[in-house]
């Protein structure tokens, strides 16, 4: 049985078959964060690294094969907390991962600052680097997402890791605000490999605000007209 590398259940399996936490917490405090329904405040006040992480996933990693489905760094929380420039844990995490012939790939809002690991993306063809973007409007994400990297910030690491042969994903989960996902899928479509679309929940008064069946055909045609790689997540297809 693996230890830090594990199944996501749920809503989250619909992201990858296998995830990986480095941090316990997250500092970018987002408002719309699922996590804060069952942790209240605490996972908001730090982000501290899980105990003697490197050891346990070194463990895990001789427990899979060469058929291991790609793992994902994280689910809870992000990879790249402020922490990391120091700790760099996750660079750590991801010279073990590609040391051992495992396909992986990072979720992140932290923007340019996972820019120092493409090194270990570049040339390798097991490895996608994804970010979380939901607003073009700054104002919007300052609002939503108040400790996280800027939308342009993000914008520039998705494009270095584009322009440096790296494959690249966005999450636009979750939709606020229908208008901001469509101008984002057209302004990045360029540069992102694979979209993944999921709306927002826990907040009805925003869910009750939008024709979501409208939202979901619009980017359906922009993604097809585009020639896009695009998964439209269950709380979208199932309406």
């Amino acid at each position: 049985m693996k230890d830090i590398i594990y199944e996501p259940k749920g809503k989250a399996k619909e992201y990858a078959d296998l995830a990986c936490d480095i941090y316990n917490g997250c500092t970018h405090g987002c408002v719309y964060c699922y996590a804060k329904y069952y942790t209240k405040d605490v996972f908001y006040k730090t982000a501290s690294p899980r105990k003697n992480f490197i050891d346990r996933l070194k463990q895990d990693v001789k427990m899979l094969g060469a058929d291991c489905p790609e793992i994902l760094l994280s689910f809870h929380g992000d990879v790249y907390q402020p922490a990391e420039e120091e700790l760099q844990l996750t660079r750590a995490a991801l010279k073990i991962l590609r040391d051992a012939n495992l396909p992986f790939t990072v979720l992140t809002k932290a923007g340019t600052r996972a820019v120092r690991d493409f090194d270990i993306f570049e040339g390798y063809d097991k490895a996608r680097f994804g970010t979380t973007l939901i607003f073009t409007e700054q104002a919007d994400a300052d609002y939503w997402e108040p400790a996280a990297a800027s939308v342009e910030d993000r914008i520039a690491a998705i494009k270095k890791a584009h322009f440096l042969g790296i494959p690249t994903w966005v999450s636009i989960e979750p939709v606020i605000d229908p208008v901001q996902a469509i101008q984002l899928v057209k302004r990045l479509h360029p540069f992102v490999d694979h979209w993944k679309v999921g709306k927002i929940n826990y907040h009805k008064e925003i869910e009750n605000a939008v024709d979501w069946i409208d939202f979901r055909k619009e980017i359906t045609d922009l993604f097809q007209k585009n020639g896009a790689d695009y998964y439209l997540k269950k709380s979208l297809t199932d309406l």
